[in-house]
């Protein structure tokens, strides 16, 4: 077993491809199991054949697969996991003892930079006191010549993807102080800049360097009690991942924010519903009264809204008002189990499907931002679900996103009913193939680009 790069932090490697590209003579074609040391360490595991994981099943890694780690992305070691390998005969091997160095073991896995779909997990078996994981999305990690490679596939080329676009924190702090006296006022907008400063949130930094999509939270509230909120958890046992918005813009505020994005940037797109806030449609008098504000001033740019679609009245209304497109988000097109995640609080599943039609009646660009997880969005059943939704409701783009969520946490809590996986990637292909007519992608488009 020998060392392959070292990061001090606790679960988390914070380097990026480049930088965890150790070189290595002799081993063009051989893959290994990595596995993680308590100061962060990655270690290369000599004697055994790596696996991967979809559903609860442990399953070969499949060379096909695996990409380079894309550049942006972070390792993690997750605690309280051990990893497990298969040996020559295809006999699985859980790897619990202690090191050769006598430290304890964890496995590896990675978190990928935005634009990428994982295809398969981490393969691990729990301790009973596992902790609960951190609300990321795991995807399993080999090396291979030396360098980390994960099972993934770039599913979108638009260069908003691009993580380099993002190393630039002197030319935002600025375009920060430049822009400070034009919105001494607006609250918004100090949000934003806590957010693109204090999380790096890579949509806040694109209001301030006027370019792509600008994130535009309005709303503290939510009516969803989602497992694994990234904005807000209460008695769940582990952090969110950023402070929700505490406060409630006026619509003033937020078509002043919306405005100003739309006459700097050439097919600009500004978005309601952020992981920093709550529901957007329980605003949806103030949000109507803010896209009549803009569309007095500009006609410009592509007015998006990212829901649950709890509340269809208020997408009727939105819509009447100007919006452009509307994401919604699904989990699963299986009733119980949307319900069982979403947890639905004054609204149902029904209410969801009732938001879609009106949109899609009303003939603007819909999409389903579709949560990820392998071995569960790919399997027979869930795909079947998938497809009987896809005929009857033909949205214009699937959005697909990796879950952040503790794999194992998520399936207990919906009460998964696991069947035969049929892999990631094949469900994308079937997808296009099915469907050619419908986008498959990661970010929303402007209206410039929707046919």
């Amino acid at each position: 077993m020998n060392r392959r790069s070292t990061g001090r932090s606790r679960g988390a490697i914070k380097k990026s491809a480049k930088e965890n590209s150790p070189k290595r003579e002799g081993r063009a074609e051989k893959i290994f199991p990595a596995y993680c040391l308590p100061d962060g360490s990655v270690i290369e595991e000599l004697r055994y054949l790596p696996a991967f994981r979809t559903g609860r099943s442990v399953v070969p890694v499949d060379r096909s697969e695996l990409i380079p780690l894309p550049f942006g992305s972070v390792l993690f070691s997750l605690p309280g996991r051990y990893p497990v390998y298969f040996d020559s005969r295809g006999r699985e091997i859980l790897m619990k003892n202690p090191s050769r160095s006598g430290q304890e073991i964890s496995a590896a896995s990675a978190f990928l930079s935005s634009g990428y779909l994982r295809t398969y997990l981490p393969a691990y078996r729990k301790s009973d006191s596992a902790p609960s994981l951190s609300l990321w999305a795991y995807a399993g990690l080999v090396i291979k010549n030396g360098a980390f490679w994960v099972p993934a596939i770039r599913i979108d080329e638009d260069p908003r993807s691009d993580a380099k676009l993002h190393q630039n924190d002197s030319e935002l702090r600025r375009k920060m102080n430049e822009m400070k006296p034009l919105f001494e006022k607006n609250r918004l907008v100090s949000q934003l800049a806590h957010c693109a400063t204090e999380y790096r949130c890579l949509c806040a930094r694109n209001f301030f360097l006027s370019r792509y999509e600008a994130p535009v939270p309005t709303t503290p509230s939510c009516n969803a009690r989602c497992i694994g909120c990234l904005s807000k958890q209460e008695g769940s046992g582990f952090c969110s991942s950023q402070e929700r918005i505490s406060f409630c813009p006026t619509s003033e505020e937020i078509s002043e924010v919306i405005v100003y994005h739309f006459e700097k940037v050439d097919a600009a797109v500004a978005s309601f519903g952020q992981g920093c806030e709550g529901e957007p449609l329980l605003r949806g008098k103030d949000l109507a009264r803010a896209i009549a504000l803009v569309r007095e001033k500009t006609s410009r740019g592509t007015i998006n809204l990212n829901t649950n679609g709890s509340r269809p009245d208020e997408v009727k209304r939105l819509i009447n008002a100007g919006l452009d497109s509307i994401r919604i988000s699904l989990n699963s097109p299986t009733e119980e189990y949307y319900t069982r995640y979403f947890r639905p609080s004054g609204y149902s599943y029904r209410d969801v499907i009732r938001s879609i039609e009106l949109a899609l009646d009303a003939g603007i660009f819909v999409s389903i931002n579709l949560f990820f997880l392998p071995g569960f969005t790919d399997m027979e059943s869930e795909v079947d679900s998938i497809f009987s939704f896809l005929e009857k409701f033909p949205v214009s783009m699937i959005q697909t996103r990796n879950h952040n969520i503790d794999p194992d946490l998520y399936l207990d809590s919906i009460g998964y009913r696991e069947s035969k996986s049929l892999g990631v990637r094949a469900l994308l292909a079937m997808l296009s193939a099915r469907f050619p007519k419908m986008k498959i992608g990661y970010y929303n488009p402007p209206r410039e680009k929707f046919q």
